[in-house]
């Protein structure tokens, strides 16, 4: 058997008595570590309809001890409507532009009606959104004058609840009032 010797090679030291080897490790140690930085997109908001933005609520974290319609509920509720008040007005601005600013001229009739027909859906839509709107600006009356959050009906007055207003937050009556609002119609209209 062949026994190979190594040679150690002495290492070069610097004033301190350091080797340079390890000088390079210290500083590159000493170097700070870049983080990357995530930057935040900036969706623009769009209204995609009634159900997407209900949908789209954070939910309200509830305390056992809070008490019904407190100011930070109020908040929650304010800015819940706020930006919903705030997207159908959106919508309804760029109809308005959309319809003002259409100058298209067909040639067959089948196209001019078909593009005639989405334009009545599109203002039926708003038309409803509209209504929407002033329902609303009258939660956020309600709300402002402490009404917010409970049962319109005078021989009622109940709490209307949380997660009932999440799911409608221009409910004006509790789930039983509006029960029975909707019997006596579906009686009285067929």
């Amino acid at each position: 058997m062949a026994i190979k010797k190594t040679t150690k090679t002495p290492k070069k030291t610097t004033k301190k008595g350091i080797s340079k080897k390890s000088t390079k490790k210290l500083a590159a140690k000493k170097r700070p570590i870049k983080k990357r930085t995530t930057t935040k997109k900036v969706t623009k908001q769009t209204y995609q309809g009634e159900e997407a933005f209900l949908a789209s609520i954070e939910p309200y974290k509830l305390n056992k001890k809070e008490k019904y319609m407190s100011a930070k509920q109020k908040r929650h509720f304010a800015k819940i409507l706020e930006r919903w008040k705030q997207m159908l007005q959106l919508e309804q601005d760029r109809t308005a532009d959309k319809i003002q600013n259409n100058t298209n001229h067909f040639a067959d009739e089948s196209d001019r009606a078909t593009h005639e027909e989405s334009f009545t859906i599109e203002i039926r839509t708003r038309e409803r959104e509209r209504r929407l709107l002033s329902k609303i600006e009258a939660a956020v009356e309600d709300l402002e004058k402490g009404d917010y959050g409970f049962c319109m009906n005078p021989n009622c007055g109940v709490e209307i609840g949380i997660r009932r207003l999440e799911a409608r937050p221009t409910a004006s009556l509790c789930i039983d009032c509006k029960t029975l609002e909707e019997i006596t119609e579906k009686q009285q209209y067929g």
